[in-house]
């Protein structure tokens, strides 16, 4: 499945703080998820997010999301 900067996703784990909504603020081969209750942010490697995601709550912006991606000029020789 693919993840958009911005994705509201709920995860199967609750925060310590009680909160089970995440707003995704990095994609990539890494994520940063943001909780929506207490706003603290964790890094999780690509396959342990995926993993964790029960289900997307509402989906994020993908105009945003590759604007951040990186991108690859090709060199001709």
């Amino acid at each position: 499945m693919e993840y958009y900067i911005g994705d509201v996703v709920r995860l199967r784990k609750t925060h310590p703080c009680g909160g089970d909504l995440w707003e995704v603020t990095r994609v990539g081969l890494d994520f940063r998820i943001r909780c929506l209750q207490c706003t603290h942010s964790v890094m999780l490697p690509r396959q342990r997010f995926e993993k964790q995601v029960k289900s997307v709550i509402s989906r994020g912006d993908l105009e945003l999301t590759a604007a951040q991606r990186p991108k690859f000029d090709i060199m001709e020789h």
